[in-house]
């Protein structure tokens, strides 16, 4: 007879008695695989956030490794209704006095009364020796309009505007030129070859042929009482490096325009510089700590490439660099201090004075190319966090061990599946047999109750 259910002979519960034997073999070995992915992912996550965290960093530090970024200047116009100013970093710091007479200026001219369209040409020239032509025939229909859209839609076009002005009901035309300065005024010319373009021979030489609505002109001005004149409103050549914007006159009434080294600018980057280390530091601390009273320690408690990192870092910062011609050759000497828990302290007034006597030098000291501490710092990071460098190795090395123990899992999963075979295969063997020795004791019991004069003695 077959057995189909597991302890029908022996009334033992085989399947909680394998359940209870597989489960205290494989629990103590589960645990403990938990517990060492449990550490390394932890110690992953804490290798990911300090390489985040030593990135922020390094951004901080390579703002101040280029030199020029020490080169800011700050411009300023005392009235900027008047004029705009505006200095790149190579400007030399300085202040003008700037008085403006008048501003540079676009011709504009409208017909006089009378004008007629025919078959011919006009001719555009200015002073600064730039021409078109356009040419009138019956194919473009000869109309005041049609000659304002052939001049606008030249391709050769030297910037001349072509619109329509109705004066009492007499359509006119307005050129305006593109350029302002002297050389952007006009010289028209005319041919005919059918009728007549004009009851005038339209030359700015003859300007009773137009009415001048507006000059072109340069502008005229004078900085620090230098007399010049300038083609546009923008002038850029008169201070080296200085752009100034002309916007209205203040004839008898000069403005200030001013060129300062940034210092501002320059103190915003190396107090980032020092937030950026001691936000650093604050999660070494708190990843490298231990607990004595709950004996629980950080991630990376004792980790030998943190303590490196860390001290390779410190060194970089705060050894002096060789500059014979500057006193602000380390950050002690420009008023940052190291602090009891590693931290550093910026003493602002210290650093004013620094910058304030020797800008130079105190360039040197973060962005010389061979020894600036920015540019030492920013390489050593750099080393570690490129691509395939030590984070990314070690990055690997954690994740390849959590995967050894994945496979620890798989191989453990496949003995207990084995042993749990065998053990049902032997409890189910025992069972058959319990239940065949219990049958024939019954079949026993049975006969010889059957035989004559056997009497079952009563309990």
């Amino acid at each position: 007879m077959a057995i189909s259910s597991t302890g029908l002979g022996s009334g033992i519960d085989i399947n909680g008695l394998v359940s209870s034997i597989i489960q205290a073999e494989s629990q103590p070995a589960l645990n403990r695989l938990a517990r060492k992915e449990a550490t390394l992912q932890a110690e992953l996550s804490a290798v990911s956030i300090f390489k985040s965290s030593l990135s922020q960093f390094q951004s901080k530090v390579s703002g101040l490794k280029d030199a020029t970024v020490f080169s800011n200047r700050s411009a300023s116009s005392s009235d900027s209704k008047i004029a705009t100013f505006s200095a790149n970093k190579d400007t030399a710091a300085g202040s003008y006095s700037l008085e403006i007479t008048s501003l540079a200026s676009a011709q504009k001219l409208v017909t006089q009364s009378g004008y007629t369209v025919s078959e011919g040409t006009i001719t555009f020239d200015n002073v600064g020796g730039d021409s078109f032509t356009i040419t009138l025939d019956s194919s473009n229909n000869t109309t005041i309009e049609n000659v304002r859209d052939v001049i606008n839609e030249s391709s050769d076009n030297i910037g001349i505007t072509a619109t329509i002005l109705n004066i009492g009901g007499e359509k006119r035309l307005v050129f305006n030129t593109a350029d302002t300065g002297d050389n952007a005024a006009l010289t028209i010319s005319t041919s005919t070859t059918s009728g007549d373009l004009s009851n005038y021979d339209y030359s700015i030489a003859a300007p009773t042929n137009y009415d001048e609505v507006t000059a072109s002109a340069n502008a005229i001005f004078s900085v620090d009482g230098q007399p010049m004149t300038s083609a546009t409103n923008t002038v850029e050549d008169v201070i080296p490096g200085a752009t100034i914007t002309l916007k209205e006159a203040n004839a008898g009434a000069p403005i200030t325009l001013s060129i300062s080294q940034n210092n501002s600018a320059i103190k915003n980057q190396i107090s980032s510089l020092v937030s950026g280390y001691n936000e650093l530091i604050s999660l070494i601390n708190q990843q490298t700590s231990y607990n004595a009273e709950t004996n629980a320690a950080g991630a990376l408690l004792g980790d030998s490439l943190v303590n490196k990192l860390q001290s390779q870092i410190r060194s970089a910062l705060t050894n002096p660099i060789s500059n014979s011609s500057s006193n602000y050759t380390s950050l002690v000497s420009i008023g940052i201090t190291t602090q009891k828990d590693g931290t550093l302290k910026l003493d602002s007034s210290t650093l004013d004075t620094a910058l304030e006597n020797d800008y130079a030098g105190v360039t040197t000291l973060f962005s010389d190319t061979n020894k600036g501490i920015a540019v030492k710092v920013d390489t050593l990071l750099e080393n570690y966090l490129k691509s395939d460098g030590t984070f990314d190795g070690r990055t690997d090395s954690i994740n390849k061990k959590i995967s050894v123990i994945n496979e620890e899992r798989e191989k453990l999963d496949f003995r207990l599946q084995k042993m749990e075979t065998r053990l049902y295969a032997q409890y189910n063997a025992m069972d058959a047999l319990v239940y065949s020795l219990n049958a024939t004791g019954d079949w026993l019991t049975s006969t010889l109750d059957n035989l004559p004069g056997v009497v079952r003695k009563s309990n």
